[in-house]
């Protein structure tokens, strides 16, 4: 993983829209950033949807060269296809699409995603990151003994229909000219992150197992020069503090930074929020971008307990760092 000079970070999806509250000076709000693209009016025609799920362009820049990654898609094309549109953001650009793990909120915009990248790019194709086990039938089980069952995201053949060159491995591997590095399987390290309560998949056979502890989860990192790592982590189901540990292991000389994304501390999940937000000091960070489903007692906690370090993502917000 090369250092980078700068990176800039586009909420692209997320659970909230949040526009009013301050922000430091390297955080561009939604309404201030449609202004700068030439928003004359403000008016609900050219705002963004926020929508449960969550996706982020990330552009890494070094000298005059710019690699760009995008990091899940949302759970819907119009939600991803509206707000990319209405955030004038090109998307010729993206040289890799990650999906961090096998859970629709976050890949259901994948093949429209790459219909658009391609329609802007020329017509090439675009490595596409997966891992083996996203590509199941999950569902949760309910008080009822029943399953309710999630939508699949997109197999290989879609994607490679609409433009994706896809890459299924369970390994870690740089990418983009080694500006981004994502991460192989996270190890499960801490007592108290167990994974998703009640999630189960369909085998072969038609028969469910337990899929709690969910090993498709990967992670992405960069490494900003003078700064250090800022790790991106969708939904934490692993754990936030196994991701961040996961980062630490694999770039012992990097200190971190930032995380950016969902820390999924809310639902059955609240429970582990004290011993999360304790956990968390040992990294030091100096920017936590909670967003997506890490859910509002979790920020509070986390707000109570870093303070300015704290800088929630919302829709259409833009970190420059």
């Amino acid at each position: 993983m090369k250092p980078v000079d700068t990176l800039e970070i586009t909420i692209l999806v997320d659970n909230t829209t949040d526009s009013l509250s301050s922000n430091p000076d390297f955080v561009e709000t939604e309404f201030a950033f449609l202004r700068r693209h030439g928003m004359k009016w403000l008016s609900g025609k050219c705002l963004c949807c926020a929508a449960h799920g969550l996706s982020c362009l990330i552009t890494a820049r070094s000298g005059d060269v710019s690699r760009t990654l995008l990091f899940d898609t949302g759970p819907d094309e119009w939600v991803f296809e509206r707000n990319v549109t209405r955030l004038g953001v090109s998307l010729g650009d993206v040289g890799a699409l990650v999906l961090s793990h096998g859970h629709w909120d976050h890949g259901g915009a994948m093949p429209r995603a790459l219909q658009m990248i391609t329609q802007e790019n020329g017509g090439r194709n675009v490595p596409v990151y997966m891992h083996p086990e996203m590509f199941a039938l999950r569902a949760f089980k309910q008080k009822d003994g029943g399953l309710a069952p999630m939508e699949k995201v997109a197999g290989v053949d879609v994607l490679s229909g609409n433009g994706g060159d896809v890459v299924v491995t369970r390994d870690a591997q740089s990418v983009l000219d080694d500006a981004f590095y994502i991460s192989g399987e996270i190890p499960r390290v801490t007592a108290f992150e167990r994974g998703l309560p009640g999630q189960h998949r369909q085998l072969a056979d038609g028969s469910w197992e337990k899929d709690e502890v969910m090993p498709d989860e990967r992670f992405v990192s960069v490494h900003v020069a003078g700064k250090g790592q800022v790790v991106f982590t969708a939904c934490s189901h692993a754990g936030l503090i196994n991701v961040l540990l996961a980062a630490r292991a694999h770039f012992p000389e990097v200190p971190l930074y930032g995380v950016v994304g969902g820390f999924h501390l809310a639902g059955q999940t609240e429970a582990i929020i004290p011993e999360t937000v304790a956990a968390l000091a040992q990294f030091d960070l100096k920017l936590i971008a909670a967003g997506h489903c890490t859910g509002w007692r979790a920020v509070n906690a986390l707000a109570a307990a870093y303070g300015g370090a704290v800088v929630p993502s919302a829709v259409g917000k833009r970190y420059v760092l």
